[in-house]
């Protein structure tokens, strides 16, 4: 009797759409039938241990990607080739599960929700600083006007007595590199 009414309860609730761990990608349309796609910022892009537990934030692809593949994702690698990082399942400040892929050489990036490429473009200074060092400990982001946007990541060891990294961008782009 209990599993019965268990298996109505999740059967209810799969239906009611609770059950998706996803939502369908979503884009700007400023103006009738003119589609733009954005990149997707970081929700928790410090590691917390709450939401962003490792601080690698992506790993190096040692073997070629394969499996379930969209057509976007298998255009996108006929274009590129194999990534040399991917970046899977962190959550955007839209509130989306986002994979990412990163062409180091190339200086490209790809991200990708429920499979389907939602932007394409050139790698940021932001993006080779998470390559490259992780996830930072603390992040501050501050907005002065509009359209324009500054973060401060700071990267300091586990040990208080440890040297650490103080890094200023701004729209994406390095401004100050500190060791402190």
């Amino acid at each position: 009797m209990k599993f019965a009414l268990l298996g109505i309860v999740a059967a209810a609730l799969l239906f009611a759409g609770c059950g998706s761990l996803n939502r369908v990608p979503r884009y700007d349309v400023p103006e009738p039938m003119a589609i733009e796609t954005f990149k997707r910022q970081t929700k928790y892009p410090a590691q917390d241990f709450r939401h962003t537990f490792r601080k690698d934030a992506f790993r190096q692809v040692n073997r070629p990607i394969s499996g379930r593949l969209s057509e976007s994702q298998e255009d996108v690698l006929e274009r590129h080739g194999q990534p040399d990082f991917v970046r899977e399942g962190w959550r955007s400040t839209t509130n989306e599960i986002v994979d990412e892929w990163a062409w180091w050489d190339r200086s490209v990036v790809a991200q990708f929700v429920q499979r389907e490429l939602v932007y394409e473009g050139e790698l940021s200074d932001m993006d080779r600083t998470r390559i490259r060092y992780g996830n930072p400990r603390r992040v501050w982001t501050q907005q002065f006007e509009e359209g324009v946007r500054r973060d401060i990541w700071d990267y300091q060891g586990i040990l208080y007595d440890t040297r650490g990294l103080l890094m200023t961008f701004s729209d994406e782009k390095l401004v100050t590199e500190q060791r402190y």
